[in-house]
């Protein structure tokens, strides 16, 4: 019942904004919604790590601890990315009926998202993942200027040209699975199937869908639509879209190289590491050269996406352990530093990094939040981030994959550097004419904004200093689900 519940609470809630209730109220049952979401995937995530997984609908529908904690990230995520929203689209001038379908298309791409983590059969989860594109290109080109329709449009394009690709891997393994008398196409089926297939068809099968998947990740080369789709999306839908990125993706990429990984000759570790490592280091180098702030946070999505990629795809269960981790900590930051930014925003009104100075003299708490938000960002201590990227350098130096962890090593200290770099000119930079100009701005923050920065604030402090007893405890059951187990 708890899983269906998952799919009614944003069903309800688009149904209250379509049957023409007032918009703020609207918001705030979907904000309702996603927060009685949050419980319900914490109760299924502590059910599932403490046995077998939840099932609702046998071979079709239920959690492992892995899918679990995924559905309790999403739902943490659209509980302040919907709150942030109330107060977002008030100080906005669009017309009301916009406004309307927005509430609308998020609870739609919600169930969408949603469905990833709780679907069984495999085809499904790529459905899942195809109608989150779908959904969510109305939400990336909401402002409706020509360079809003282009990133929404080439967001759409880019990712479902990856989503047929991706389909093209996933029917090569379900021919596989059939020739070896395998009919269900199932996570647990495919574990029990990969050692029986063959491994050229699998490597294959296993190549396509990471193509297909990783260009939905904007791993690179395949990452060009994202700049453009941060750069024009309302912060919260950036938000989200980062979590679908570098949580849900990572996800499902992870539990299917978990299976193929157990067929002898496979190479899917080596598959998710080379990818993993250049989107990574060549993120890393992007940012040394952005020039706007959304589009930073945009190539950091992209170099999380390689850090988890690579630690997963480690001959370590320590490694495995910290790219969950790793999954945790960036869901939890990467929403409270666009919650920071688009306040920025609203004080400045400018997104090109050259065009922000000063912000700290300006407004000493946007300031100040901003600079902690973008530190958490970057690995500072002592933020969430920080720790879990400590774990996964540690474990990799461990593992067999040694110089993997030293590249990576090498890559965080070039976007720490250059996150940090561009962060202290944004923030305690002297101001100039323009940002002087920018002073008739409207200043008022909408109440509903700063709750869910505050909201968003506190999982990266809690999680900077210490992991709580009962996420150790998923976390670990995640790590187990995937086929390993720490010492």
């Amino acid at each position: 019942m708890l899983i269906w519940l998952t799919f009614i609470m944003p069903l309800l809630a688009l149904v209250v904004t379509a049957s023409g209730t007032p918009l703020v109220l609207a918001g705030w049952i979907s904000a309702f919604a996603a927060l009685v979401n949050v419980i319900i995937a914490a109760v299924l995530a502590a059910h599932a790590a403490d046995g077998a997984p939840v099932i609702a609908i046998p071979h079709w529908l239920g959690a492992n601890a892995f899918g679990a904690l995924i559905l309790l990230l999403e739902t943490l995520g659209a509980l302040t990315a919907l709150i942030f929203s109330i107060g977002f689209l008030a100080q906005h001038g669009a017309p009301a009926g916009r406004k309307r379908r927005y509430f609308i298309w998020f609870n739609l791409f919600l169930i969408a998202l949603y469905a990833v983590p709780l679907l069984r059969e495999i085809a499904l989860v790529w459905l899942a993942l195809t109608l989150t594109t779908l959904f969510s290109v109305f939400l990336v080109s909401f402002e409706r200027t020509p360079a809003a329709l282009e990133a929404g449009w080439k967001y759409a394009l880019l990712t479902i040209l990856g989503a047929a690709i991706a389909i093209l891997g996933i029917l090569l393994l379900y021919w596989a699975q059939s020739r070896a008398g395998f009919t269900i196409f199932t996570w647990g089926q495919l574990r029990a199937s990969a050692p029986k297939l063959s491994p050229a068809i699998l490597n294959i099968a296993f190549l396509l869908i990471l193509i297909g998947f990783g260009t939905k990740a904007a791993l690179i080369p395949f990452h060009a639509w994202l700049p453009d789709t941060y750069s024009r999306a309302p912060f919260p839908i950036c938000a989200m879209l980062s979590i679908l990125e570098s949580a849900a993706i990572p996800y499902v990429l992870l539990r299917i190289a978990a299976a193929v990984h157990l067929a002898p000759g496979s190479r899917a570790d080596q598959w998710l590491i080379l990818f993993g490592l250049v989107s990574a280091g060549g993120a890393a180098l992007l940012i040394l050269q952005t020039h706007e702030y959304k589009r930073l946070f945009a190539y950091s999505t992209i170099e999380n996406a390689g850090i988890i990629l690579t630690a997963g795809a480690m001959a370590s269960s320590a490694a495995r352990h910290a790219a969950i981790w790793q999954i945790i900590s960036h869901s939890v930051t990467k929403p409270l530093v666009f919650y920071a930014a688009g306040i920025m925003f609203l004080l400045v009104g400018k997104l090109r990094i050259s065009e922000v100075r000063g912000v700290l003299s300006r407004s000493p708490w946007i300031g100040t939040v901003m600079m902690a938000a973008g530190l958490a960002m970057a690995g500072a201590p002592p933020f969430a981030l920080f720790l879990s990227e400590l774990a996964i350098l540690k474990a990799g130096l461990a593992s067999p994959q040694a110089w993997a962890a030293i590249l990576l090593a090498c890559f965080m200290i070039i976007s720490f550097c250059a996150i940090t770099f561009h962060l202290f000119r944004m923030v305690l930079g002297k101001p100039g004419t323009s940002e002087a100009a920018a002073d008739t701005l409207p200043t008022t923050i909408p109440r509903s904004c700063i709750a869910a920065l505050i909201i968003a604030a506190v999982p990266v402090v809690i999680l900077g200093w210490y992991i709580p007893a009962p996420l150790a405890h998923w976390l670990t059951a995640a790590t187990t689900s995937l086929g390993g187990r720490m010492p």
